[in-house]
């Protein structure tokens, strides 16, 4: 939960969160196959889920060599990660691989040591197993996370068009937000709580 100088450890996601996915497959696709009439905003977290007609179109997108070394950053997320650092929290990537994209690993910590440097992304985790490690809290896209409960960090939603029907009450909305102070500082309650 603490860094070894007592620095409470804040994870952060990667895609829909500091990498812009969604950009890029809005890029691609409207590259390759301008007839496919992509929708302004999204209701599901799974892309590919608002076109499964399309599904094996998009889902091949994201499975390309360089697809996720290629992501834009999201609005203001060398701030964001700034922002975090100034106020006293170590923030630490944990972000999930896409099992049908063998080098997703691999990229993501590549485009982690371009935009956020060789330490952030030699210290990145990146598993499916969000919840066996430890945090104060942890900035999520994903509305609702696999075994959440019994993680030892509190979830806070990193708001997206995607998940404004997760029910999290901790919530913010992108890195310039100015409930980001307050936000972090009731999930360390929650989580001092919960421990």
């Amino acid at each position: 939960m603490y860094t070894e100088s007592g620095t409470p450890i804040l994870l952060i996601d990667m895609d829909g969160v500091l990498a812009d996915f969604d950009a890029e497959i809005i890029k691609r696709v409207k590259d390759r196959h301008p007839s496919i009439n992509l929708l302004e905003t999204r209701d599901n977290f799974y892309f590919s889920d608002d076109y499964p007609e399309y599904k094996t179109v998009i889902r091949a997108i994201s499975n390309e060599p360089g697809f996720f070394a290629s992501l834009p950053l999201i609005d203001h997320a060398i701030t964001g990660w700034q922002r975090i650092v100034d106020l006293g929290y170590h923030p630490r990537i944990c972000s999930s691989p896409i099992r049908s994209n063998s080098r997703s690993e691999l990229e993501k910590r590549a485009w982690l040591e371009r935009h956020f440097g060789i330490e952030v992304a030699n210290e990145a985790i990146i598993t499916s197993d969000k919840y066996l490690h430890p945090g104060i809290a942890l900035i999520d896209d994903r509305p609702e996370l696999r075994n959440a409960t019994e993680a030892a960090w509190q979830h806070i939603i990193f708001d997206q068009p995607y998940n404004h029907h997760g029910v999290n009450k901790l919530r913010i909305r992108g890195w310039l937000d100015e409930t980001l102070p307050a936000t972090l500082k009731a999930a360390e309650a929650l989580h001092a709580k919960h421990s």
